[in-house]
């Protein structure tokens, strides 16, 4: 996977809302010290963008104009961004690493996955590793966490200590992952999905969804508001 650190000017594959957001965020990292091209959008492009004033393009386009710039990846969802990612490799595009590791409030031993966007606001604790092509907008991760490739952390989300996020697993804003042991990690399995403001207090199985508080699978949720239902009759 080819992938910067470097960069002054750069593409991004997204041009919505959301995007939006993490670009504004990234800015209080950049400085203005980075260019933003074009924006990418293979529903909806050749027009300039409302806010930014940049042309809204196609990925065939980005082939055409601006092959030689990195490319950041915007979109979240993590089967969305691992498509993407194969797309830009076969193209031989190189990926934007958007992190802040030099942040006071980021330990100096955290490692950051290439093609990782990582919010600036982030507090991150030591022993913290993201592998390739995460997206954290956390608001903070606290120690000995692993978040495997195309994972997404959405915006308030706190993780605890000793926590192990498998790939492609997608939490919602506000969740909470609590706490693990030194010799037996809490885990998130590959591909599971963590709901707004879910509590998460054990192990969660791959392709598992969680919502509530705590944390159970959307079956028992809704099993237990029958029965509560049942109840109140």
């Amino acid at each position: 996977m080819k992938a910067t650190t470097e960069f002054t000017e750069i593409t991004v594959f997204g041009a919505r809302g959301h995007s939006l957001l993490i670009l504004r965020g990234l800015e209080q990292q950049w400085l203005g010290r980075v260019r933003i091209r074009a924006l990418i959008d293979d529903i909806e492009n050749g027009f300039p963008h409302p806010i930014l004033g940049v042309p809204v393009i196609s990925s065939d386009d980005r082939q055409r104009s601006f092959a030689e710039l990195p490319v950041l990846l915007t979109v979240t969802n993590p089967g969305l961004r691992r498509r993407v990612v194969d797309r830009l490799q076969a193209e031989g595009a190189t990926l934007a690493t958007a992190c802040n590791p030099d942040a006071v409030h980021v330990d100096p031993s955290a490692r950051f996955g290439p093609g990782t966007v990582c919010m600036p606001w982030t507090r991150i604790g030591p022993g913290v590793t993201s592998q390739a092509c995460a997206i954290i907008l956390a608001s903070a991760i606290g120690h000995d966490v692993e978040i495997g490739p195309f994972s997404s952390l959405a915006g308030e989300v706190l993780v605890s200590g000793h926590v192990r996020i498998g790939s492609d697993v997608n939490i919602a804003p506000r969740a909470v992952i609590s706490n693990g042991y030194r010799d037996r990690w809490l885990s998130i399995g590959d591909g599971a999905e963590i709901g707004v403001g879910a509590v998460v207090l054990g192990n969660v199985a791959p392709r598992a969804r969680l919502i509530g508080n705590p944390a159970m699978p959307i079956r028992d949720w809704v099993r237990l508001r029958r029965l509560l239902r049942g109840q109140g009759g």
